[in-house]
């Protein structure tokens, strides 16, 4: 399959934040046409399917992880996830494999819907493909210094367009 909107896809990670930035340019609920955002997902269904396995680190460095219990929805839970989140006004956060939500109090209820949960410490709506339980309590700086993130900041700005920032190491 020859690839148009994604590239240079190497890791379950850089898929995710390319999805991320492409369906908020291209989705039709923000000005986008319907039949790019087809094709957005076709494509991220079929590099999903070659680095589901593959994780990166916050330095860049990728390692493969089987798992074999993994749940095979998950590329569909992230889409819609996503495209469920796309117009809300709040602050939206990648961390790793994780979404995280802030400023959203007026969506609590919606976000709870889509299986986030609320992190008090870090006063913040989660929401991951592979939940765990860390008893290691990270800060978000610490988690972010670990795994990277990528900032989209829609509340401030008030703009049509979403303003793009990332967070590296």
């Amino acid at each position: 399959m020859n690839f148009e909107y994604f590239k240079n896809v190497k890791s379950i990670e850089e898929l995710k934040r390319q999805y991320k930035t492409l369906a908020f340019k291209h989705h039709p609920d923000r000005g986008g046409k319907l039949e790019d955002m087809q094709r957005i997902n076709a494509e991220y269904d079929e590099l999903y399917k070659r680095v589901k396995n593959i994780h990166e680190t916050a330095d860049g460095k990728t390692y493969e992880k089987k798992d074999d219990t993994a749940n095979n929805d998950i590329p569909d839970k992230f889409k819609d996830i996503i495209n469920a989140i796309i117009n809300f006004d709040c602050v939206i956060e990648l961390c790793g494999s994780w979404l995280w939500v802030f400023k959203a109090y007026e969506y609590r209820q919606q976000l709870k819907n889509l299986g986030f949960f609320y992190c008090s410490n870090k006063k913040a709506w989660a929401w991951t493909d592979n939940p765990s339980n860390n008893k290691y309590h990270l800060s978000l700086e610490d988690i972010r210094r670990l795994h990277g993130s990528e900032i989209i900041k829609d509340d401030e700005e008030k703009t049509s367009k979403p303003k793009l920032q990332l967070r590296g190491v």
